[in-house]
């Protein structure tokens, strides 16, 4: 799936809220998967059935670029407005939660960036090491199954397992940074309806796992896509919503906004 959906990920209030008592221990992390059944499918097999309902390999190969639009809301934050762009290797979301406040997660190549004001960040600063790692893991447009062994990806069914309403075959990702996710692809669609993925919290100086839920999919220039996720980390009482008004693929993308040195705060 494309990074959109990794991670997509608009962990706003998480990597913006200065104070750590924002996020509190004591709740329980995500409840552990029921034991899985063996994998009736293979790795390229399952691969093979997620290419094809998404839109097809040559489809799934154009994508050299996508741009997404919409809003983002939480308890502490309400409809902001986001925008998440990614090309190979570069990886930019913007989000206004109004008021002249803008924040940004930024992968540039070798780079990863970020800007923070609810934290005191008002220019462009590197983000700690753990977080660049994941942010370079949504640089890519195309997603992580998609000619994963170019990419250097490792992929494992981990097995078929209950999963609400519904069978999903879970299968985990290795990236070449040792990073793992792991996605559940519905045992009928073979679209990806959850991720789960460990999160570095740098207000805490902790790991947590963090679930995102795919739903609403709809097709996007032939290619399906999901314009609702859902996010869930229990451990730290955190959760928002992400609702996109517009996905657009292969738009023009000008290289220079994901460089630090684009960044022009509102209020100067």
């Amino acid at each position: 799936m494309n990074r959109t959906i990794w991670t997509l990920a608009l962990l706003v209030a998480l990597a913006g809220c200065k104070d750590s008592a924002f996020f509190r221990h004591g709740k329980h992390p995500l409840p552990p998967d029921p034991s899985p059944q063996a994998s009736d499918l293979t790795a390229d097999e399952l691969i093979s059935k997620y290419v094809a309902a998404r839109g097809g390999k040559e489809k799934l190969d154009s994508i050299q670029a996508t741009t997404m639009v919409g809003k983002w809301e939480s308890k502490q934050v309400t409809l902001s407005k986001s925008t998440v762009t990614i090309t190979p290797g570069h990886f930019l979301r913007q989000t206004e939660p109004g008021g002249g406040i803008v924040m940004v997660k930024a992968v540039d190549g070798d780079k990863a960036w970020e800007v923070s004001p609810q934290s005191g960040i008002t220019k462009p600063v590197s983000m700690v090491s753990k977080e660049a790692s994941r942010y370079r893991r949504l640089a890519d447009p195309q997603g992580p199954l998609v000619n994963y062994q170019q990419k250097g990806n490792t992929v494992e069914v981990v097995g078929k397992m209950p999963w609400q309403a519904t069978q999903v075959y879970k299968v985990k990702v290795t990236y070449p940074d040792q990073g793992v996710n792991y996605l559940y692809l519905d045992a009928k669609t073979f679209l990806p309806v959850r991720l789960v993925q460990t999160m570095y919290v740098p207000q805490l100086q902790a790991d947590v796992d963090i679930e995102f839920l795919y739903e609403d999919y709809r097709d996007v220039q032939g290619v399906k896509w999901p314009f609702k996720e859902k996010a869930n980390a229990p451990e730290i009482s955190y959760a928002h919503v992400v609702t996109w008004d517009t996905v657009t693929i292969n738009p023009p993308v000008n290289p220079s906004i994901f460089e630090s040195s684009s960044f022009v705060s509102p209020k100067s």
